[in-house]
């Protein structure tokens, strides 16, 4: 029999993004966004692209026109909506339990996986310094847009005074600390893994997001960097029914409904 020929993998399009606007006065400021980003200048709606974001009067967002688009646009919000009445009501959830924040205690975090950094706001709403990293450079800029609405807003500018932001690849950053767990206290990772949800706005979110994200690369090794940076834990957010990350046993968990967090002490006598 004459060999097998290896059959090829079809390779993934490339995405194609833009930047628009919907207003004239808004030009300039996307004019500099896409400069920033690398990407073309375009009309709202534009056919031959698979994303757009657009900065409009009050916000940036990123809105997905390809094939089946979720009907919602996506930005960072950390005001109003959901965002605000959990940040409101924030003291309740398992997360703070979770980064050992206590009274009189707030921990220094570093989200390793920032997204639309949701947690890491109501982290900083506890009164923790957080750094957050974004690998993806368009995700990078809808959080610095949320951040910047944040701090004008007098409900929220003291968290968003608390966050600082960091577009680049969290692991290297972590791999490369000349000083493991001097600066940092707890590293946050939550890996863009499905989750079930009664909501149909963050599936969509979650949609796009995955869309526009691919793939999360690695997080064997990304767990390990924080394991050797974090200086009293490493929290991870899963489904609940989802094995622990790169099968490593957890210090102790803590699970909800639909979510859990696996703490991973690496200083047991401070936790």
């Amino acid at each position: 029999m004459p060999p097998e020929k290896n059959k090829e993998q079809p390779r993934q399009r490339s995405l194609r993004a833009g930047v628009a606007f919907d207003r004239p006065e808004q030009a300039a400021a996307a004019a500099d966004l896409a400069r920033q980003l690398g990407l073309p200048l375009v009309a709202p709606v534009a056919d031959d692209l698979d994303f757009i974001l657009v900065r409009t009067a009050t916000r940036l967002e990123l809105r997905w026109t390809g094939d089946v688009a979720p009907a919602a646009p996506v930005w960072a919000e950390f005001v109003a909506g959901p965002a605000g009445y959990r940040r409101r009501h924030g003291g309740r959830e398992m997360l703070i339990r979770a980064a050992g924040v206590k009274q009189g205690r707030a921990p220094s975090v570093l989200d390793a996986t920032g997204g639309m950094g949701r947690d890491a706001f109501l982290l900083a709403g506890c009164g923790c310094t957080v750094r957050i990293f974004e690998r993806h450079p368009v995700v990078a800029a809808l959080l610095r847009d949320g951040l910047l609405r944040a701090a004008a807003h007098p409900e929220t500018r003291d968290s968003a005074g608390r966050i600082h932001l960091v577009a680049a690849d969290s692991r290297e950053f972590l791999e490369n600390m000349t000083n493991p767990g001097e600066n940092i206290d707890v590293v946050y990772l939550d890996p863009m893994f499905p989750e079930r949800t009664k909501s149909a706005l963050v599936k969509k979110e979650l949609q796009i997001l995955r869309l526009l994200v691919g793939r999360e690369e690695d997080t064997e090794r990304l767990l390990a960097a924080a394991l050797n940076a974090a200086g009293n834990r490493v929290v991870v957010k899963r489904p609940k029914s989802a094995p622990p990350l790169a099968g490593r046993k957890p210090s102790h968990c803590l699970s909800g409904t639909t979510t859990r967090f696996d703490v991973y002490l690496t200083m047991p006598a401070a936790s």
